[in-house]
């Protein structure tokens, strides 16, 4: 687990909060979660400045949004953009992780993940505490980069977001934020993290694990 100190928060909530396929990344994710959610609870592991907790309420006014973050300033910054968006009475924020997460048994309905889960130092045992506070049925998405994207996925990230971005993204991003299909293979094996079912979604440059409960 990684935790992003105060000016390094700040900095990095700039950044993503510009970056045009941060943004496009974002909205699809919150597409999504207000498809396959009319109501209800979600939790956002590794939320860093709370954008698509903060989107989600926004955008579907029946759901009810919880985030955690290890990193303080992090929280800070989620609960500022909240209060600010007007939006504090359905996006919480606090300090958390997925070892252990601040909340009872069978709390939510969704629990998703963005660009966090090649953090988790002991994913198997985490999966099995994000499991704990979902209702039965209920699913977790984690979505990541690909390690391995294939060229045409380049070719498209390119075409879209133009060279000088897509070289920052391919060649540092990936290396340091990513998931390579080992280790989606290796999450699929495990014996008993909670879930009954697991499969995996293509999404161009990111992939999408989805796990039911």
């Amino acid at each position: 687990m990684e935790s992003i100190p105060g000016p390094g928060a700040w900095l990095y909530s700039t950044i993503i909060a510009r970056s045009p396929w941060m943004k496009d990344f974002y909205r699809a994710v919150v597409d999504e979660v207000c498809a396959r959610l009319s109501s209800g609870r979600i939790l956002d592991i590794g939320t860093g400045p709370g954008l698509v907790p903060l989107e989600i309420t926004r955008n579907c006014s029946s759901i009810e949004a919880y985030a955690i973050d290890i990193s303080h300033a992090m929280v800070e910054i989620a609960n500022r953009n909240a209060r600010q968006a007007g939006l504090s009475d359905r996006a919480h924020f606090r300090y958390g992780s997925a070892e252990k997460i601040p909340f009872e048994n069978d709390y939510f309905d969704l629990v998703i993940t963005t660009l966090s889960f090649h953090h988790w130092a002991r994913p198997e045992d985490y999966l099995k505490e994000v499991s704990r506070v979902l209702k039965k049925d209920g699913e977790l998405w984690i979505y990541e980069i690909k390690h391995e994207p294939t060229g045409e996925n380049k070719k498209d990230f390119k075409r879209k977001y133009g060279p000088f971005l897509s070289f920052v993204v391919l060649n540092f991003v990936r290396a340091h934020s990513s998931i390579s299909f080992g280790k989606i293979h290796e999450v699929q094996s495990y014996k008993n993290p909670g879930f009954t079912e697991i499969g995996t979604e293509d999404k161009g440059m990111f992939v999408k694990l989805r796990l039911k409960k």
